[in-house]
């Protein structure tokens, strides 16, 4: 069971299983409460286009359903046969 409520989550991506996370084959989404806090992290600002807490929750419960395969303090990830599901968690102590 995925204990991980939409709060804690910075942002999401889902991409191609067997290829790099860096959006060439897939797309990070911010969550609008985070969005300030993704933009310091990675040090240039996050688009309008790149929000959408919509996505953020979506992404998160296909996680829920298919089963988290890696869980850390950073990010938790699932995979089917062609997609790759992650939720990148905020840090501990982050501000907005």
């Amino acid at each position: 069971m995925l204990n991980i409520k939409i709060d804690d989550v910075a942002s999401v991506y889902s991409g191609k299983v067997n290829h790099c996370c860096c959006g060439c084959a897939g797309k990070h989404t911010v969550a609008s409460k985070w969005r300030a806090y993704v933009g310091r992290d990675r040090g240039y600002e996050v688009r309008d286009e790149e929000v959408s807490d919509r996505t953020v929750k979506l992404i998160l419960n296909k996680i829920a359903k298919v089963g988290p395969d890696q869980v850390n303090d950073d990010f938790v990830s699932a995979e089917t046969d062609s997609r790759l599901y992650i939720a990148y968690l905020v840090k501990k102590g982050a501000a907005r």
